[in-house]
């Protein structure tokens, strides 16, 4: 059976091809990609070329692809009352406080870019790993991609991977504070590698006089690139065996656990060895508190706007990615197949030949 297909799905790895991703967001990771370019380009002549900003004070101009999408959905989602509340206290603190204006547009437009960037992602990126996951460890040779996969999810090399689960009743009665808090661990994580080479750079001297804006286009770039992850944990993505079910989200956690003691280790001990006055421990500070206020506003925007859309449209695929139920009728706790029911004329086989398929078709509750 090589090309058998069932409704569009094909036996042979046709659930590779299942897409997420609609015409507008083609289009609007295009044009990030696209605006991105042209704003590392800027950004180099302006600072490498030009001279006109420092290699730090230049870095807004690398938030402009987050502000434009984050225009974009205003726009489109006819927030029209809330661009204007935008406008009108960007407009008051430009009279006040001059440099709040870029505080202002980067909570609330660039993050807005940053929530619907990270669904983007997760259209991109869901069933190309959960197809990846299913046969992993099935084959005789595994790819690059199929050991990044591996590492990343802490997966063990043991275990069977086919049976995978998601839970179908997903609903939101309140903001995932748990998730919210690994997605900051993560994100200070990523941020400790940017404060290890500040540290070694002789360039590097953090401004003490008001907040070091620059640092918030570093954290729209590390949240877009951590909270993705978080729709494993939204629909608690395991791989069902007989005892305990191996979560994909906490096997990603566990990944980036090991990581985190070590460099925090690092910091402290550069912080002791390279510091002599109070500058870096205050941007250290600082840069905490930007990491809490913009992954809080960050997801606030997503899982109030963009999980659930996410979320139903990976269920309405669910069933083109695993049409059938596929479990194994072996039972190494009772070390016997269920095939095997003791009744004359039943015949005896092997258990490892022994799958039961269940031909109920899912269905959402």
């Amino acid at each position: 059976m090589s090309s058998e297909k069932v409704k569009g799905f094909s036996f042979t790895g046709d659930s590779r091809r299942i897409s997420l991703m609609r015409r507008s967001d083609r289009n609007t990771l295009v044009l990030f990609i696209f605006l991105f370019i042209v704003s590392a380009a800027a950004y180099i002549y302006m600072t490498f070329i030009e001279g006109r900003y420092t290699v730090y004070a230049g870095m807004p101009i690398l938030a402009v692809p987050f502000f434009v999408v984050g225009l974009i959905f205003y726009v489109v989602n006819r927030r029209y009352y809330a661009g204007l509340f935008i406008i009108g206290l960007s407009v008051i603190a430009f009279f006040v406080l001059p440099y709040s204006v870029l505080f202002i547009l980067y909570l609330l437009v660039c993050a807005e870019g940053v929530a619907t960037m990270v669904e983007i992602i997760q259209r991109m990126i869901f069933y190309r790993i959960m197809s990846t996951v299913e046969r992993v460890n099935i084959k005789k040779k595994m790819t690059f991609m199929d050991r990044v996969v591996v590492f990343f999810f802490n997966i063990p090399v043991d275990l069977d991977t086919r049976n995978l689960l998601i839970d179908r009743n997903v609903s939101r009665n309140k903001l995932p504070w748990k998730d919210m808090a690994y997605t900051m661990m993560l994100a200070l994580l990523f941020c400790m590698f940017i404060w290890i080479y500040m540290f070694l750079n002789p360039s590097f001297s953090p401004e003490t006089h008001g907040v070091p804006i620059y640092t918030f286009t570093i954290i729209l770039y590390l949240s877009m690139a951590v909270m993705p992850w978080t729709i494993f944990s939204s629909l608690n993505v395991r791989i069902g065996t007989e005892y305990r079910d191996f979560s994909l989200y906490s096997g990603f956690l566990e990944t980036f656990k090991r990581m985190f003691l070590p460099v925090f280790a690092a910091i402290i001990f550069l912080g002791i060895a390279l510091t002599a006055d109070a500058n870096s421990l205050y941007y250290i500070g600082m840069s905490l508190l930007m990491i809490v206020a913009m992954i809080v506003f960050t997801s606030v925007m997503y899982y109030t706007s963009n999980e659930m859309v996410v979320v139903n449209d990976i269920l309405d695929k669910w069933g083109d990615f695993q049409p059938t139920e596929m479990y194994s009728g072996y039972s190494p706790k009772e070390a016997r197949s269920t095939l095997d029911d003791g009744i004359p004329g039943t015949p005896r086989r092997d258990p490892s030949e022994c799958f039961l398929p269940d031909l109920r078709g899912r269905s959402r509750r």
